[in-house]
């Protein structure tokens, strides 16, 4: 997969956590996962179509979500378990997403995305899509706190 699909997923999530979060999260080694794919217990899922089809899952574990959701509603005591919280973190992945959409068709590639679905404890059985992908890139956004907010960008790898 060329960079330049990968770059408008870094750019967008940067961004948008700035805003959002007052953080700049650090890139971290951007890396392939292999089959069988495998996620972290927090997953926000949004399909990719136009251009070129696909999907991202936004893949962090317990802690960091919380984290992630506490700075969006300044400062408050969050839980995964609580709608709200999972509101907020779908809610960001469906802005970065949108953000990428925006960048993409910036470079006269238009593509739409899906509303963001959220996920407990998801199985590689719920992203049909990682079947059709034989690698996934993921990008690591590091936080100063230590989470770690990962980027699966699944889509075809001849791009």
């Amino acid at each position: 997969m060329k960079v330049a699909y990968v770059n408008p997923f870094v750019q967008g999530a940067q961004r948008v956590f700035n805003s959002l979060c007052q953080e700049a999260p650090a890139l971290g080694r951007v890396f392939v996962k292999t089959a069988p794919y495998t996620t972290s217990p927090v997953t926000v899922s949004i399909s990719i179509i136009g251009a070129f089809n696909g999907e991202v899952v936004y893949n962090m574990h317990e802690p960091t979500g919380c984290y992630i959701a506490s700075k969006m509603m300044h400062g408050m005591q969050t839980s995964m378990a609580d709608p709200m919280s999972q509101s907020a973190v779908a809610e960001l992945a469906n802005i970065i997403s949108g953000n990428v959409a925006t960048i993409f068709s910036g470079k006269g590639i238009l593509i739409d995305i899906s509303p963001p679905s959220f996920r407990l404890n998801a199985t590689c059985t719920d992203f049909p899509m990682a079947a059709n992908v034989p690698k996934v890139v993921c990008v690591p956004l590091h936080f100063q706190n230590g989470s770690v907010f990962e980027i699966d960008v699944l889509i075809p790898i001849s791009l």
